[in-house]
């Protein structure tokens, strides 16, 4: 430590003067400007003096904690000036802090302050002294030299423990200060030590949850981040007990709780580590333990016996200015407010805290909670986007400038709104879960249908339909076939149209109405109690059908064939949806195992003609064979053989890369491949993620042979047929040869069997842009069957003349590659 004069590791600071120390001591106010203390004119305290004596109590109407490191280095900013100083007699480096207001509230016979302002700066004060003194604690009083200093350590463990505890009616320790009920249990056990984390870590909270949920943490995890050693386990003999490998939900401001604790420790235990001795040690601890009881200075004020109403007013006025209020933080304050006189009002907070706690803390999900179930009770709130800007207004006892009817305004309003909020949430959730178990769907039939559609919906970018499919299985009754068959078909025909949309690149917005406005028109508000109608799923599919035809004229007919059939650059992800509904739809349809399914997760997207057509540039394969000369126009020919010279040459040119020109010219002919072959529907095929990966940019005659590595998966898939014996064009027995032959090899550890020439060459043929061609026009005519509407009668011809529908495709898909081989779209 510093040789040349006093500093916190040398020099014990006294800033009560009341006894003369042996020990090098100075006076606070000869070593640090007293600028807050003095030269505020106004009722002012030290924390010492706010916390001493006191117990505290965060509202319900207060947000949880929210703190994140940006605030926590700002206040430890106030105390690293002073770590850092000179402290030097007579040299004032080192100035006091004004750390802010704080309003507290209390009644006449209480003796606990509620917190109405100063919540946030509170607990994190409580933290840093718990911090300060589990470093205090580890050091054994035998282990500190000079006897004066051992007293002082030991004092200000007794000082610290008396600020952050109080002894309870049946004598057991507590913090005098309590967190609202989000954060209570958590800020208890981190507050109070090992045995209190161990017993929370221990208790029935949400625990034994999947390792992929929003905020899952493992319990061996949060027991590190706890501090709490093996040793300390074997000690409490709970080493066996603690169920290490579960997981349970660590909420967003539990998180943030625990992260302040870690920042905190972090900073305390480097100011510990550079001490050269144990005294030094101490010091320090004492030191900046006391700077912050003592030359923290607050601004203090005390409301006393005020209403509810007032203490409301002043919390909306004055919230924590280190962290803004959040439309979640307002919502939760407002809710509390209007339920806090009615006898049962703590029914109804409870219900609000659920809400919170079934989306982890989460704002951003509360909000898109929120949003959907607002429209679908507020006939005035038009869309999604809408209600989130309006919930405030719905959360609300008066009627201000927007549109949302205020839900608190009537107690008894009030109640219904929270308590089917708070019921809904469970329908929520299994609506918009990407993991959905069919077996937790709520109803009577068609769980698997549903469960399939449900999960594409979630990850095709658009969400509009939510409201009304909420809606439509809250009233669903579970013990109804009917109800079931009901909703699944309306969840089948909003795919459709959002098939639909997708294919021909339309808006999501023309959705924007047409499903919350459904809502209102079948009188399906949750508030409501009627159940589903009879054939309320022909009406309200017409409805549907109807509604967007007027927005969107191009999802339908004729229109919806020709955007269809000419779309190109077709997007991976929506194919892979649109192909797995296909071949759902053909086990069902085939007669086979109607329960079978397809994992999608394990599912992806291959290319036939590899998104790197070129692996090796001296003997390209795929090009000259997808562009064979004898069936293809002249001009694309030499184009194609223009860019396989031009990659030839800039993979291994020792000089200077291409001229300018020249790499135009082969990016524009790569870009022309790619949009117009490589990312084509007919170029597509699904695979299971291990076979995509081996497969890869080989041949096709390499590819063929990893495609049946699953032989029952990938024939069961409806799309890949075409490379099927049965449908495509593909020879059995010349497959299975090709499959016995690069079997052989792969098993050959001599490396000598060789695969028959004229057999690659066969393969690699196979695979052409007219080849291609055939099989889009299949996949259209597909596309066209599983999205059709019974609603709309024979919209695409295929039920009077499926064969004319058939060529009406072809045609135009002729057309289309026409166009396509022809260097005019170049």
């Amino acid at each position: 430590m510093s040789s040349d004069g006093d500093d916190l590791y040398s020099v014990f600071i006294d800033y009560e003067q009341k006894r003369n120390f042996s020990i090098h001591d100075v006076s606070h106010d000869r070593v640090m400007q007293t600028t807050a203390q003095n030269d505020f004119e106004m009722q002012k305290r030290t924390l010492k003096h706010i916390l001493k004596d006191q117990e505290f109590n965060i509202p319900e109407y207060q947000r949880s904690y929210s703190w994140t490191e940006h605030q926590h280095r700002q206040f430890w900013d106030d105390i690293r000036q002073f770590v850092n100083a000179d402290l030097i007699t007579d040299e004032e480096n080192v100035s006091d802090v004004f750390f802010s207001t704080m309003y507290f509230a209390v009644d006449a016979d209480s003796e606990v302050y509620d917190v109405i302002d100063g919540q946030q700066r509170l607990t994190t004060t409580h933290i840093l002294l718990r911090v300060i003194l589990e470093h205090l604690q580890e050091i054994e009083k035998a282990a500190i030299e000079e006897d004066e200093l051992a007293d002082l350590w030991e004092w200000e463990r007794n000082t610290i423990e008396e600020l952050l505890y109080v002894v309870g009616d049946y004598g057991q320790r507590e913090p005098r200060l309590t967190l609202n009920k989000h954060d209570a249990e958590f800020f208890d056990a981190l507050i109070q030590g090992t045995e209190a984390q161990i017993d929370y870590l221990t208790s029935d909270l949400e625990f034994d949850i999947h390792g992929n949920n929003s905020n899952a943490i493992r319990i061996s995890r949060c027991r590190e981040r706890f501090g709490i050693t093996t040793d300390e386990l074997g000690e409490l003999d709970v080493a066996d007990s603690l169920p290490s490998n579960r997981f349970f939900r660590l909420y967003d401001s539990h998180e943030k709780l625990l992260s302040a604790y870690e920042f905190y420790h972090k900073k305390i235990k480097t100011i510990v580590d550079r001490a050269d001795t144990t005294d030094d040690m101490v010091r320090a601890l004492l030191n900046v333990s006391r700077y912050l009881q003592h030359a923290f200075h607050v601004g203090e004020y005390v409301i006393r016996q005020a209403e509810a109403d007032f203490r409301m007013q002043i919390f909306e006025i004055l919230n924590d200015r280190g962290v803004e209020l959040t439309k979640i933080d307002r919502i939760r304050a407002a809710v509390v407010n209007a339920f806090y006189d009615p006898e049962d009002g703590d029914n109804y907070i409870r219900k609000w805290e659920s809400i919170v706690s079934e989306f982890g803390g989460d704002d951003g999900r509360i909000d898109d909670y929120l949003s959907v179930y607002l429209t679908t009770v507020d006939a005035d709130v038009d869309t999604i986007g809408d209600a989130s800007d309006e919930l405030t207004n719905a959360f609300d006892t008066r009627k201000l400038d927007g549109k949302a009817t205020p839900r608190l305004e009537d107690p008894e309003d009030a109640k219904e709104f929270i308590s089917r909020a708070d019921e809904l949430v469970g329908y929520y959730k299994q609506i918009t879960d990407p993991d959905l178990d069919r077996g937790d769907l709520q109803l009577a039939a068609h769980k698997q249908e549903i469960q399939e559609i449900l999960i594409r919906l979630n990850v095709q970018g658009m969400d509009q339909w939510r409201p009304l499919v909420l809606a439509l299985y809250f009233h669903a009754d579970a013990n109804s076939e009917a109800d079931a068959a009901t909703l699944y078909n309306v969840l089948d025909a909003i795919e459709k149209l959002n098939f639909r949309r997708l294919l021909v690149s339309e808006n999501p917005n023309i959705f924007s109405n047409i499903f919350i406005e459904a809502v209102d028109e079948f009188e399906l508000s949750p508030l409501g109690d009627t159940g589903l109608e009879n054939e309320l799923d022909r009406t309200l599919i017409e409805y549907l059908i109807d509604h967007t035809r007027s927005e969107a004229a191009s999802l339908f007919g004729d229109r919806f064939i020709n955007l269809a059939t000419q779309a190109q650059d077709w997007n991976t992800r929506s194919t892979k949806l649109l192909f797995g509904r296909i071949t759902h739809e053909h086990y069902r349809n085939s007669g086979g195992n109607l329960e079978r399914t397809l994992d999608m997760s394990g599912i992806h997207i291959e290319h036939v003609l590899p998104q790197t057509p070129v692996t090796d540039s001296t003997e390209p394969v795929w090009l000259p064979k997808f562009f064979p000369p004898e069936s293809t126009e002249e001009d694309l020919v030499e184009a194609v053989d223009r860019y396989l010279e031009l990659e030839h040459r800039k993979r291994t040119e020792s000089e200077a890369d291409l001229k300018e020109n020249e790499e135009k010219d082969r990016a524009k002919i790569e870009e022309y491949i790619k949009q117009r072959f490589i990312d084509d529907l007919g170029n597509f095929l699904l695979l299971g993620e291990g076979d995509n990966i081996r497969a890869s940019n080989r041949p096709l005659s390499q590819k063929l042979p990893q495609y049946y590595n699953h032989v029952d998966e990938f024939t069961s898939i409806h799309p890949n047929r075409y490379f099927t014996p049965d449908e495509g064009p593909t020879d059995r027995d010349e497959l299975e040869n090709l499959r016995a032959q690069y079997e052989a090899k792969h098993n050959d550890a001599t490396q000598r069997t060789k695969i028959d020439e004229d057999l690659k060459e066969e393969f690699n043929s196979l695979w052409t842009h007219a080849t291609m061609k055939d099989r889009r026009v299949e996949l259209l005519l597909d596309i066209l069957e599983t999205l059709r509407f019974d609603a709309l009668e024979d919209e695409f011809g295929m039920e009077t003349s499926e064969e004319e529908t058939h060529e009406k495709v072809r045609e135009l898909t002729d057309e289309v590659f026409e166009n396509r081989i022809s260097l005019q779209s170049l």
